[in-house]
C-alpha cells in the first residue's frame, strides 16, 4: 500500500467514526465498505508468477 492509498483509506476510516458518533449509520456503512474490501485486498498474500526463465 503505497502512501496515498494509505491517506485515502485514513480519510475514510475518520468519516466513518464521524458519520456513526453523528448517527449517520448508512453513510458510515458507505464508507466502511473500502475498507473492508482493501483489508481483504492486503490480508491474503500474493503469489508471485514465473519469471518464464529456465535455465
Amino acid at each position: 500500500m503505497n502512501g496515498a492509498e494509505q491517506l485515502s483509506y485514513g480519510a475514510l476510516f475518520i468519516l466513518a467514526i464521524a458519520l456513526l458518533l453523528t448517527n449517520h449509520l448508512i453513510l458510515a456503512v458507505v464508507a466502511i465498505v473500502p475498507l473492508v474490501l482493501t483489508s481483504f485486498k492486503y490480508s491474503f498474500p500474493q503469489q508471485k508468477k514465473p519469471s518464464g526463465r529456465n535455465r
